[in-house]
């Protein structure tokens, strides 16, 4: 469920990276003022000043450039041309607006997750990701980061989620559904072409591949011959437990094409795949072409309708929180319409629930006002 992917590991390791940040932001405002407008300093160098306001906070150039880096990095974009500029800029502005107007949200429904809570999260993700929970706490302190403010992101964390689960709501989906979907899509999604199962086990070296040719010749089953005490001596690089499903166009062309001669049952000659590659593969098993019945996949068409409703009722609530910020732009150019003819492809992507989650605990960690 769209959901689901809140609660990975991968989650914990962002939001290491995110408090840290956040505490960079926060630096950044003391002891700033509020000018508007781009002004040069007495070295000929830009002043910092406020592009535009969400809800009343100010959105200064320096963050918008560090936000911009952030993405640029994110998503490994390198040359980026000046016409794509305004693009970003203002996809990188409705994105604080959506943070801003989170965090609002989790205010006036009242969520709050307790110290405790946030204190046993983080000893969970500890005890997952670390050898102990003492190597946790001396990788916060290498990072910088102190541990009542990773405490204090986690807690932002959660209640972001517990907002976005209210927002998906519960999402039911009916056995009319279920069935429209597959007989609409069956035959691109469940149609399974004609082919076979086979076995292949893979060496950096033929002589190892030839031995274990000869061992399945020599009669032995699949499973004698790659078993752990046949294979100790031999520097594999993989071998198939079970036979895996290749389409009858896999042995058409490339290394695998000696295979598509032979019966059911035979074993290939050694097939050199790459330098350092070398395979043996037995034909196991034919399987026509069929449509997998509903019956089959009925709790996978379940699954997916219920991630699309769910992913659609968590945009449509993005879309509101959005619509509800109160923006205004100080620096107009800086966000103006891209001119006709400019690349859209480096335009920052529509943010995965997830990671609207996470990039709003940006937010305001470093904000004073905000808590």
């Amino acid at each position: 469920m769209v959901m689901r992917k809140l609660r990975t590991q991968m989650r914990w390791i962002m939001l290491a990276i995110v408090v840290a940040f956040l505490l960079s932001t926060f630096l950044m405002y003391e002891g700033r003022g509020t000018r508007r407008g781009p002004r040069p300093s007495s070295n000929g160098a830009m002043e910092d000043y406020e592009v535009a306001q969400v809800n009343g906070r100010p959105l200064m150039r320096s963050e918008l450039e560090q936000r911009l880096r952030n993405y640029l990095e994110n998503y490994g974009q390198r040359g980026t041309a000046s016409l794509d500029m305004p693009a970003l800029y203002k996809s990188l502005l409705d994105q604080y607006a959506f943070e801003l107007q989170l965090a609002q949200e989790v205010r006036d429904r009242g969520i709050q997750v307790t110290d405790a809570e946030a204190e046993q999260a983080m000893k969970e993700y500890a005890d997952q990701a670390f050898p102990t929970r003492e190597a946790f706490y001396q990788s916060l302190e290498r990072s910088g980061i102190k541990v009542e403010d990773y405490k204090k992101g986690i807690a932002r964390q959660m209640a972001n989620e517990q907002l976005m689960r209210t927002a998906v709501g519960e999402v039911v989906v009916s056995e009319d559904e279920a069935v429209r979907f597959y007989d609409t899509m069956k035959e691109l999604f469940y149609r399974q072409p004609e082919g076979f199962k086979v076995h292949l086990a893979r060496f950096t070296a033929s002589g190892d591949a030839e031995a274990l040719r000869e061992r399945l010749m020599g009669g032995e089953s699949w499973e004698a011959a790659v078993s752990g005490d046949a294979m100790v001596s031999r520097d594999v690089i993989s071998v198939t437990d079970k036979a895996i499903f290749l389409s009858g166009g896999a042995f058409d062309v490339g290394p695998l094409a000696p295979m598509k001669s032979l019966d059911i049952g035979q074993v290939s000659h050694v097939l050199e795949l790459a330098s350092d590659d070398f395979a043996v593969g037995l034909k196991s098993e034919r399987v026509e072409e069929r449509i997998t019945p509903y019956d089959e996949v009925s709790a996978d068409v379940r699954v997916l309708l219920k991630q699309q409703k769910e992913r659609q009722n968590l945009e449509a609530f993005e879309r509101s929180l959005r619509d509800k910020a109160k923006v205004e732009i100080y620096d107009e150019a800086l966000f103006a319409r891209t001119a006709p003819g400019a690349s859209k492809d480096l335009a920052p992507k529509a943010p995965e629930s997830g990671d609207a989650v996470s990039a709003a605990t940006e937010d305001v960690s470093g904000d004073k006002t905000s808590q």
